[in-house]
């Protein structure tokens, strides 16, 4: 055992912390799109079906771990962090996905050209 040891270490835990915080965030939001799910089918007066309540809670917690990761890159606050991943969540993948892409599009400097034309048209 080395110098290295303790930087190994240090990685060790890093990566332990993270593997926790993703597990954790993941679980807010699949949770998140499952209850989102069954509340819109319920206030629809729409059949629960279960395995579409279990396709909401994968792709939810799918965008949980993007939205982790993007609150993880502007260094959001924890507490913010779980916010907005739970609010991602329940709002669904597909519309989640949609707010995500444009943060991205935004952060990246790439244009809408789509929604470019509709608002010039």
């Amino acid at each position: 055992m080395g110098p290295e040891a303790p930087n190994g270490i240090a990685k060790v835990i890093e990566s332990s912390v993270f593997a926790f915080e993703a597990l954790f965030f993941v679980s807010v939001a699949a949770v998140g799109g499952v209850l989102g799910y069954l509340m819109r089918a319920f206030n629809r007066g729409e059949e629960r079906r279960w395995d579409r309540a279990g396709l909401e809670m994968m792709a939810s917690g799918f965008i949980g771990f993007l939205a982790m990761l993007a609150c993880k890159a502007v260094e959001l606050d924890w507490h913010w962090a779980g916010v907005v991943v739970g609010v991602l969540g329940w709002l669904g993948a597909e519309a989640s996905i949609v707010l995500l892409s444009n943060l991205i599009r935004n952060r990246l400097g790439i244009r809408n050209d789509r929604k470019d034309k509709e608002k010039a048209g």
